[in-house]
């Protein structure tokens, strides 16, 4: 009955699970999957099969961006881990390489996948070729399984069938927590005896003697001494860690050292010799190259140093036409300003031109000046009139008077006159 309790209570439990997550990883898919891998011996088989070798997985490589390697390095290791996995299975894949196209490589292997009838959810080959992420974790998950399947290994489901038997044990525990004080000091007692007679057995070696049902076996060694002893005793069970500098750790992690690069060495030696011969033979090919494309194109060289010159020399003839230009424009820019302001002037001038207002004042006062000198000719006639008037009567007045008389009148005429 519990059995199937425990069951009913796994079953939602899952299906929630992969219900929140439509790939079926979560985050111990990774841990798993380094689990398993290390079954199928991959750090031996497949990191150091290759040259340069991979290095180990660490817990989170594929679950993100790593930090250490770029996309295209993590990318690389997800396909060559990929490809062995299939050759375990039985299939052989070859290897992308790591400068080929993202997009092809995972679409090649995901229609890999889909040959062997492995399961997968639908993905899309532009989320594997990030390197990381749910796809990638689900791809590898559902590889490494299909790998252990063709080895042979075989998983057996978790029975939670305890689980039940634990609520009944706390149920168990709850009904005792509800016994009297008298009953728990009674427990104490015998657990204490109990510890006795276990010390009394890891120091005799004899087994105890079996004691009467009524009543708890009594210690046979004395508690002082046995207090004493642990006294003795713990200080030297203690574990001290050595000083950073403590001559001792130092030549104990030499050792180590010394050991791990003899161990080494020998690959290291091999690759650097092989890295060091290629390089050779790439500078020696290099350099035959070199001296092939200069035979072969010393007479467009030629030609281009030639150009070159030339576009020198034109190049020069530019800037002095440029700096003519610019002289030049300078100038237009004074002769501009100059024509501006002449032609300001000239508005000026139009503008006083096109007033009548001053010629309008002097008609008015010519007009008021012949008022007035026609004003001033009737005054004069008046007078000249009067004047006439006058001399006549001193005429008439003359003729009528006798000589003398007429003479002292014409001479006050004329100065009159």
């Amino acid at each position: 009955m519990s059995e199937e309790a425990a069951s009913t209570t796994k079953q939602p439990a899952e299906n929630s699970s992969s219900g929140a997550n439509g790939l079926g990883v979560d985050d111990s898919t990774m841990e798993d999957i380094i689990d398993k891998l290390r079954i199928l011996n991959y750090e031996t088989d497949f990191c150091r099969a290759v040259r340069p070798p991979f290095s180990p997985l660490s817990p989170f490589y594929f679950s993100a961006p790593s930090s250490m390697d770029n996309p295209n390095a993590q990318f690389f290791y997800f396909t060559s881990l990929c490809a062995w996995l299939m050759k375990l299975c039985g299939n052989e894949f070859d290897a992308p390489g790591q400068f080929d196209d993202p997009n092809a490589s995972s679409t090649t292997i995901l229609a890999e996948l889909r040959s062997m009838g492995i399961s997968i959810p639908n993905i899309a080959p532009t989320r594997l070729k990030q390197g990381s992420g749910e796809a990638v974790l689900a791809v590898l998950s559902g590889l490494v399984n299909a790998a252990l399947k063709s080895k042979g290994y075989q998983y057996e489901p978790t029975d939670y069938s305890l689980v039940a038997r634990y609520d009944e044990m706390a149920a168990v525990a709850d009904a005792e927590d509800e016994q009297g004080e008298d009953e728990i000091e009674d427990n104490v007692v015998i657990d204490s005896d109990d510890d006795d007679e276990i010390y009394v057995r890891a120091v005799t070696g004899n087994k105890p003697a079996k004691a009467d049902a009524d009543r708890p076996p009594t210690p046979k060694v004395d508690v002082e001494e046995w207090r004493m002893e642990v006294e003795r005793v713990a200080p030297l069970l203690q574990v001290r860690p050595l000083a950073i500098d403590d001559w001792r750790s130092r030549i104990e992690s030499a050792t180590v050292l010394l050991k791990a690069v003899e161990k080494m060495y020998p690959d290291v030696k091999q690759m650097l010799e092989r890295l060091s011969g290629d390089m050779e033979k790439a500078k020696d090919r290099i350099q035959k190259r070199e001296q092939t494309l200069a035979q072969q194109f010393s007479d467009q060289v030629e030609d281009y140093r030639v150009k070159l010159r030339e576009l020198n020399t034109s190049l020069d003839a530019a800037n002095v036409a440029q700096q003519s230009v610019q002289q030049m424009t300078m100038e237009l820019n004074q002769v501009s300003d100059l024509l501006d302001q002449t032609k300001r002037d000239i508005e000026e001038r139009q503008a006083k031109i096109s007033d009548t207002t001053p010629l309008i004042q002097v008609k008015e006062a010519v007009v008021k000046v012949q008022a007035e000198i026609k004003l001033m000719s009737l005054r004069i006639g008046i007078l000249q009139n009067g004047v006439l008037q006058h001399v006549m009567k001193q005429t008439k007045a003359r003729r009528e008077m006798p000589t003398g008389d007429g003479n002292r009148i014409y001479s006050a005429e004329i100065m009159f006159s």
